[in-house]
């Protein structure tokens, strides 16, 4: 079939003769009838020639195939015309996106959109730590934690605190990765501290000092940002940030340690495995953090947590009652709630000093409940009240931890003999808590943190500064800050003699620029016991003195 005899051909000539029929007809109409209003006489003109309808239909027909010629505009080129009640369809993060550098307190390189975001960073503390007390205290320090020389319980040290290396960002917008990573702690691989022949071999226990050198992780997580109603979701090694000072980073802490009470509920779990889901309300006012986590923390450096059952069930909510940033003030309220499944049955409550030197297995226990087995669970419960006016910040909290069916020297037996030593001790209850009071001496103030309720990032209203330059000579004082926190623990309960523990402390906070501080601390302990023996639990103060250099980045 040609193209001219083809069906479509045959109706597009079909349409265009009837419509030159009709033009022809309504033509001879109007021609023959007279007109509807009056005509006025005049010369008749002369009429143009008739035009036959052949070639009015060959005049249509050339005008229709020079309109087949031009181009035709396609659909999609055509703009929409825009309609409110039509939402428009989301912007997609660029696949290839350009990265600019800044510097934010850190190094952060973001795309335009803010779709791609990439911090490298990190945070070095070095501490000083020296120790005073009578001798007959240290040596029941060094009793009680089991060394093999009571006599070198509390020494003086240099230690790096913290060395962190750190990187975040965002992908295509949602999409959150944080992974910091420690380097500053050790595995206690000494054969005398761990029990093991040290009569034979190449390394005589009088040399045998060396621990393990060891890096792992310290915060390592996945998460989406800004889902709706739900908020932002995480997976990973994450801080159960139980209270205030816990949810208050390292590198925004007031005093060199956290407290008593931290050390005794939370210390042996500041990281964990598993998962949170948080969110926030009224101008991120009101938070809420629900979290569910492994209760294996013992691990490797948290690289696994294995075990059966295990699991810790975690709440926070919080509220700011007072945001004024024009005048400086702000005022927090928080309550946290833990339901915990103790791993292999067995907790431990116990605080160190609050000033250390060296890592945490170098550091004594100045309070130690020892194990305490339950096949029940182990919860915990926390108030949290903190407040800044101005120059001066004031914090309190105070927490208490209980179980049911408490058992000391191990558990009965399947069969319900109670093996020798095994003891019951029924409810068990300890509980602590601390008040703080802290000034600036300049112009400055400590912020808050809405993120995750704590206290920011204390930023100088006079950088540091002395020294000669391109720039002239230059001097500034930083922001200079005192303050003084006491705590209290009480780990004595139905026959558990844990230990009563005091502290007041005292410090004066040195903030050069918002990167790098010096925090001096000194601290007088005193624990008590009932009943205090002449092994190890003898009641008695010893003091300590801390000095740390800190810079993060």
């Amino acid at each position: 079939m040609s193209n001219r005899s083809s069906p479509l051909n045959i109706m597009r000539h079909f349409h265009l003769h009837a419509l030159m029929l009709l033009m022809f007809v309504a033509g001879k109409l109007a021609a023959d009838e007279p007109m509807w209003q009056p005509v006025v006489a005049t010369p008749q003109a002369a009429k143009p020639p008739a035009v036959s309808l052949e070639d009015r239909l060959r005049d249509v027909e050339a005008k229709l195939q020079l309109l087949q010629q031009q181009p035709v505009t396609p659909v999609s080129a055509v703009e929409p015309i825009a309609s409110p009640a039509v939402p428009c369809p989301p912007v997609e993060a660029s696949k290839n996106p350009k990265m600019e550098g800044s510097w934010k307190n850190a190094l952060w390189f973001e795309s335009k959109d803010k779709a791609f975001r990439f911090n490298v960073g990190g945070v070095i503390q070095y501490d000083t730590s020296f120790f005073g007390g009578a001798q007959n205290v240290v040596s029941s320090i060094g009793t009680f934690n089991n060394l093999a020389d009571p006599n070198l319980a509390l020494q003086d040290g240099f230690s790096f605190r913290r060395a962190r290396l750190r990187f975040a960002g965002n992908l295509y917008e949602q999409v959150e990765f944080f992974a910091q990573y420690e380097f500053a702690q050790a595995l206690d691989l000494r054969r005398r501290t761990l029990g093991l022949n040290t009569t034979t071999g190449f390394s005589p226990a009088q040399y045998d000092f060396d621990p393990g050198d060891g890096v792992g992780f310290n915060e390592v997580y996945l998460g989406l940002v800004d889902l709706p109603h739900l908020g932002t979701f995480r997976v990973g090694r994450m801080r159960e940030s139980l209270n205030f000072v816990t949810a208050t980073s390292d590198t925004n802490q007031v005093w060199m340690e956290r407290g008593l009470m931290f050390d005794a509920f939370n210390g042996d779990f500041n990281f964990s495995n598993g998962m949170t889901l948080q969110n926030s309300w009224m101008d991120d006012r009101l938070y809420m953090l629900l979290g569910w986590f492994h209760s294996n923390n013992f691990s490797n450096r948290g690289f696994y947590a294995v075990g059966d059952g295990d699991y810790a069930y975690d709440g926070r909510i919080t509220g700011m009652l007072i945001d004024d940033k024009e005048n400086k003030r702000w005022m927090h309220v928080g309550a946290d709630y833990s339901y915990r499944v103790p791993y292999q049955s067995q907790v431990r409550y116990r605080a160190r000093p609050m000033i250390r030197s060296g890592p945490s297995f170098l550091t004594p226990s100045i309070l130690n409940t020892g194990a305490i087995f339950t096949q029940d669970s182990e919860q915990i419960a926390n108030l949290e009240f903190a407040m800044a006016f101005g120059r001066v910040t004031f914090a309190a909290e105070a927490a208490a931890s209980w179980m049911n069916n408490a058992w000391t020297g191990g558990l009965p037996l399947a069969n319900g003999v109670i093996p020798a030593g095994v003891v019951n001790r029924g409810s068990y209850v300890a509980g602590g808590g601390y008040v703080e009071a802290l000034c600036f001496l300049t112009p400055d103030h400590r912020p808050y943190r809405k993120e995750r309720p704590g206290y920011d990032r204390v930023v100088p209203t006079d950088t540091f500064y002395c020294m000669n330059g391109e720039k002239g000579q230059r001097f500034g004082t930083g922001a200079w800050e005192v303050g003084m926190r006491y705590d209290y623990l009480d780990l004595i309960n139905n026959g558990i003699n844990g230990g009563i523990g005091h502290a007041m402390t005292f410090c004066v906070n040195w903030y050069l620029n918002p990167n790098a501080r010096v925090q001096m601390n000194y601290s007088w302990m005193n624990r008590e016991f009932a009943p205090a023996d002449l092994a190890s639990r003898v009641d008695g103060p010893f003091q300590a003195f801390g000095l740390r250099f800190n810079s993060d980045f």
